[in-house]
């Protein structure tokens, strides 16, 4: 079981760190309602249905789900925002070369990396986290619970016991 969540995160950091250059790559692009719905919030039910859906498979729970879809969107949040952190200090963004490592002699070198962890790293995680909770555990939980419908449902289509009444008659 803790392999099984381990993956969830991971798949949550990769996500999130991918989902950083993502966005960068949208901008190059004229930006509608559509794109932002489909392309910018859309994408983020990419690893939380197979997540949500895998966690409903094993565990027969959407309250499972739902917290798989939680720590998968957590996850993505805050490697999300330290991808932003590492990009800055490493790649650097035009406009913020004082954040870039090669400016570590300059005198406001260390006091402008506590300003941005506080506002835009630590900041940014904190907006975005009550999202993630909130949209990752109702995803998941929708989820699982339209899984674990579909499986009963076929189940009764069949003349067979779902795996829950199967586990409640044992």
């Amino acid at each position: 079981m803790k392999r099984r969540w381990a993956s969830f995160v991971a798949i949550g950091i990769v996500f999130g760190a991918l989902d950083f250059y993502y966005l960068g790559f949208l901008s190059q692009f004229p930006w509608t309602i559509w794109h932002f719905v489909v392309l910018n919030l859309g994408v983020w039910l990419i690893p939380i249905i197979p997540v949500a859906l895998y966690e409903a498979r094993r565990s027969r729970s959407s309250l499972h789900s739902a917290l798989a879809g939680i720590v998968t969107w957590c996850a993505a949040i805050v490697a999300y925002y330290l991808t932003n952190a590492v990009h800055l200090a490493f790649v650097g963004v035009p406009g913020r070369s004082e954040l870039h490592i090669s400016s570590y002699g300059s005198e406001t070198f260390w006091t402008n990396w506590p300003r941005v962890f506080r506002g835009s790293i630590f900041g940014g995680i904190r907006e975005w986290m009550p999202v993630a909770v909130i949209g990752g555990a109702t995803i998941g939980f929708l989820t699982g619970l339209g899984y674990l419908g579909f499986i009963r449902q076929s189940a009764t289509h069949r003349g067979e016991r779902s795996p829950q009444e199967e586990a409640h008659h044992a």
